[in-house]
């Protein structure tokens, strides 16, 4: 069986390291301290935060993932479905269907893992006064259970036409959930700043901020030289240091690219650099219609920045060398495109670089000439 995991939450065995941030989560979770988990798409954030309580022995977790929200009624609708998840409790279910009657809500059992799953009327449009109804209902299941409350990808509430009012009604109520620690994780630093950091924003100052970084190659690296022990496969030093250079680091990426390595190398062989292209090609074989999907979203201006950002790096984007290698264009036209493909999660501001949001897709770009 394939040890390597990824595009999931790892636990136990399968986590590696990070044994500083895990006592800080644990720590700031149990004095009900609200915390800001910052750090880059697939660096491990959420499985870092469902580790810690996770070892908090008789703590649950409500788990809400903001990814891609457009609207206060999509943001209430997940947090009543996640509040169903953990209460798992058909009886109360039933009580909290009856305060909610005006949304019409009905409730069926997943045949699978029987429990409860809530639904509501469609043509029902939740408002942003609803947002502190909804948290009355976390705070009353707090009185008789311990969790930990979690929004993933919490920078996405920015985009919903009330933002404003949104984030100003959830930090209203949230400051008064004295006994529930709230943990705030997001991707999108610049976002999440603007949330957290800037005096303009209700949620300002208001959860402890912690940065989770791409972990250190000699850590890493000998957690994974385990997994490939343990099958049978040795894995050289070299290789490994071409991974984390491929993966950017990142190490959602790393584990990606170590599965497809473990499966193109046979049982007792060993995984060396030149197993490298075969891992990538099968990569590019599961992924290459999200690539071809990307392409035809560009222009061919568009294609051409991305191609030159690929092959230059993204430090130096806006120089003359730059605009000189996409065509001779206006530094300003560059900048409309790179926006561009920041906005449809192409490429993304890593302090003063512009990175791609898949390395695999740079890899897969370069030597089809593009």
């Amino acid at each position: 069986m394939n040890p390597f995991k990824y595009g999931s939450i790892v636990l136990g065995k399968d986590f590696c390291g990070r044994k500083d941030l895990l006592e800080q989560i644990s720590n700031h979770i149990k004095a009900s301290q609200n915390i800001a988990v910052f750090g880059e798409r697939r660096v491990g954030k959420s499985s870092l935060v469902y580790e810690a309580v996770r070892r908090l022995r008789g703590t649950d977790l409500l788990y809400m993932d903001l990814l891609g929200i457009k609207s206060t009624d999509a943001l209430l609708k997940r947090m009543l479905r996640a509040i169903v998840t953990l209460e798992n409790n058909v009886s109360w279910v039933t009580r909290m269907i009856k305060t909610l009657s005006h949304l019409r809500p009905t409730i069926t059992t997943d045949p699978v893992t029987s429990m409860p799953i809530v639904s509501f009327d469609a043509s029902v449009e939740l408002k942003a006064d609803s947002i502190q109804e909804v948290l009355d209902l976390i705070e009353s299941i707090s009185k008789k259970k311990c969790f930990v409350v979690v929004f993933d990808e919490f920078q996405d509430i920015l985009d919903i036409n009330d933002a404003d009012e949104a984030i100003a009604l959830l930090r209203s109520k949230i400051q008064f959930h004295n006994n529930i620690a709230y943990v705030f994780v997001g991707s999108m630093r610049h976002k999440m700043d603007e949330i957290f950091t800037s005096p303009n924003s209700a949620f300002f100052k208001s959860a402890i901020p912690l940065t989770v970084d791409p972990m250190p190659y000699e850590e890493f690296s000998k957690f994974l030289v385990k997994k490939f022990e343990k099958g049978g496969r040795k894995v050289f030093k070299e290789t490994l240091k071409q991974v984390f250079e491929i993966s950017n680091n990142i190490t959602g990426d790393i584990q990606q690219l170590c599965e497809a390595l473990w499966e193109v190398t046979p049982e007792g062989d060993a995984v060396s650099s030149d197993k490298l292209k075969t891992a990538l090609e099968l990569i590019f074989s599961r992924e290459q219609k999200s690539y071809e999907t990307f392409i035809s979203l560009l222009t061919d201006f568009q294609l051409k920045c991305l191609t030159a950002l690929a092959k230059q790096g993204g430090r130096r984007v806006y120089s003359m060398d730059f605009v000189k290698a996409v065509g001779h264009h206006s530094s300003a036209s560059v900048n409309r495109a790179i926006t561009r493909m920041i906005n449809i999660n192409i490429l993304f501001k890593s302090g003063k670089e512009i990175r791609f949001v898949n390395p695999f897709f740079m890899a897969w770009l370069l030597p089809r000439g593009r």
